[in-house]
């Protein structure tokens, strides 16, 4: 059993990318009451599924007769599989592509009990049922037509990873820019409320000081509390336009970014509808809504 030829277990490979995007996008879209093009990639392909269905299908090879073994043996060596590629792809793209987060039993939004099972039962269906049919069509296609498909796949597959790998990683780029904006809004937001606080202050000691001298000079400390009160509200005044058009200056090159982002990028949140990112997760989702936005414009 499974003792294929490279061109073989190319196409295998490329067949189960592309099973494992029909299911996600079926259920994601389902989910979602909307198309979702499913992945990391542009095109119908899931290469953690292609990726993960070899290696089942070489786990069920010696474990075939034994099948609470080769449940087992799936669902730890897929899981582990799971938790690495989601750490590495966080690492390097700052954003989390699948997130458990919100699931019972998960660890750390990577893997969670429900997928693992998952992937255990993926393993006895994968080599008793799905593959038995992939086999017999691989195995049956001529050495020529079996080496240009694989040739031709591989060719798209690498295009689209050398783009979407691309894309991601100049989208973690933009999320590390829009956090600096982020940070520089709560900044003046914080320093609105600062000068508020301080002019209000200021005017509460023009006032009892002016105050304290009616007794002696009635009419001039009146008119001099009246000019110090008008001074103070103006000094605020200007000082709160100035931060609020700095405000509105950061919330429109915000904006500006967000609408000027590329399609290959679009795609990528739109295809991970439940992506987070430990690092820039709020502006990661406002990126999503504004993208979202955009869409049903």
């Amino acid at each position: 059993m499974y003792d294929y030829s490279g061109w073989q277990w190319m196409l295998i490979f490329y067949i189960y990318c592309f099973l494992g995007w029909c299911f996600e996008t079926t259920v994601v879209s389902v989910q979602q009451r909307r198309f979702v093009n499913r992945g990391f990639l542009r095109g119908p392909m899931l290469p953690i599924y292609g990726f993960g269905a070899t290696m089942l299908l070489h786990i069920a090879l010696p474990l075939y007769d034994h099948p609470v073994r080769l449940f087992f043996w799936s669902m730890a060596a897929a899981t582990a599989f799971e938790y690495i590629v989601g750490v590495v792809m966080e690492k390097l793209f700052k954003v989390k592509y699948w997130d458990y987060t919100t699931h019972r039993f998960q660890f750390q939004g990577y893997i969670c009990l429900q997928s693992s099972l998952c992937w255990g039962a993926m393993g006895l269906i994968l080599s008793r049922f799905i593959h038995p049919p992939v086999a017999s069509f691989v195995t049956g296609l001529p050495f020529w037509l079996l080496a240009v498909l694989a040739v031709l796949l591989s060719a798209a597959f690498a295009g689209d990873v050398t783009v979407s790998v691309r894309s991601a990683l100049d989208l973690a780029k933009l999320l590390e820019e829009l956090d600096k904006l982020r940070e520089q809004g709560g900044e003046l937001r914080a320093q609105l409320s600062e000068t508020a606080l301080v002019g209000l202050t200021n005017l509460s000691y023009a006032v009892d000081e002016k105050r304290g001298e009616w007794s002696e000079k009635m009419g001039v400390a009146k008119e001099q509390l009246s000019d110090a009160v008008d001074g103070a509200k103006e000094q605020l005044s200007d000082a709160k336009e100035q931060i609020l058009a700095k405000l509105d200056e950061v919330q429109r090159s915000f904006d500006e970014r967000a609408a000027a982002l590329k399609s290959t990028r679009k795609s990528l949140l739109r295809g991970n509808p439940t992506a987070r990112s430990s690092k820039y997760d709020d502006v990661l989702q406002r990126l999503k809504k504004s993208t979202n936005a955009h869409k049903r414009r």
